[in-house]
């Protein structure tokens, strides 16, 4: 499985508009038989665009957002995001590179419809690199407030199995990348609220890394010229982790 990486400040230009489900499998067919795929990326090509028709065949019988408990699913899904991962790294070299990485588009799809359904994602490393190269890609605040809620929606979902945190000795674990390029990506879309919240969520998920992010976080922000306001957010989180203890 491709290495998790945080995401980074800066940005560069990609298209951010994921398609659904259907439209990404088949897009993402197209793509590697032009790029000449191998045996193993249409085998994951294959079981990807079988669990999209299954999971418009589910949201016709059950309802598009009704919890689902049948048996098989949660490996089919997880089979599926397997799958993505797979892809997501051969998807840069293969052909359509108009159209981005559809690997991703097709990741951020499945937990899309997985949330949808309260379905739980056991294989949590090929969306966060999805959300985490889709930051990376956006150009503008509006990019980063679109991939800024796509991550919130996947920290709620993720908490229940990943919240515990039990490898913290694993600094590729996708659990801390998540709450990082979440925090990241909040400071990217200039908004304060949206940032209080994140910054919020890196503290609870975070607490021993918090103040090293919030460090090297001010730095950037200083070096990059982004507004006072943003930098002043920071700055207050520095000040908090950096009060003497009370005595009661």
């Amino acid at each position: 499985m491709a290495e998790i990486k945080p995401i980074h400040f800066s940005s560069r230009s990609s298209s951010n508009n994921p398609g659904g489900l259907q439209a990404a499998a088949e897009l993402m067919r197209r793509c590697f038989a032009s790029g000449g795929a191998a045996d193993r990326s249409q085998s994951a090509i294959e079981i990807l665009v079988a669990f999209a028709s299954l999971c418009d065949r589910l949201d016709a019988e059950y309802g598009e957002s009704s919890a689902l408990n049948l048996m098989g699913l949660d490996e089919a899904l997880n089979e599926a995001l397997r799958s993505c991962a797979e892809l997501q790294a051969t998807a840069e070299a293969a052909a359509c590179q108009e159209a981005g990485n559809p690997a991703d588009a097709m990741c951020i799809g499945i937990a899309l419809w997985a949330m949808r359904h309260n379905q739980p994602i056991r294989v949590a490393e090929p969306l966060v690199n999805a959300l985490g190269r889709r930051a990376n890609a956006g150009t503008t605040r509006q990019d980063m407030a679109a991939v800024y809620a796509l991550m919130q929606g996947a920290v709620a979902h993720l908490q229940a199995t990943l919240g515990a945190d039990l490898e913290r000795s694993n600094p590729e674990r996708p659990w801390r990348i998540l709450n990082l390029n979440f925090a990241i990506t909040a400071i990217r879309t200039g908004d304060e609220a949206m940032i209080d919240h994140a910054f919020a969520q890196l503290n609870a998920a975070l607490p021993d890394e918090a103040t090293g992010f919030y460090e090297e976080a001010l730095r950037l922000a200083l070096a990059s010229g982004l507004p006072a306001g943003i930098s002043s957010l920071i700055e207050l989180q520095l000040a908090a982790r950096r009060q003497p203890m009370q005595l009661h």
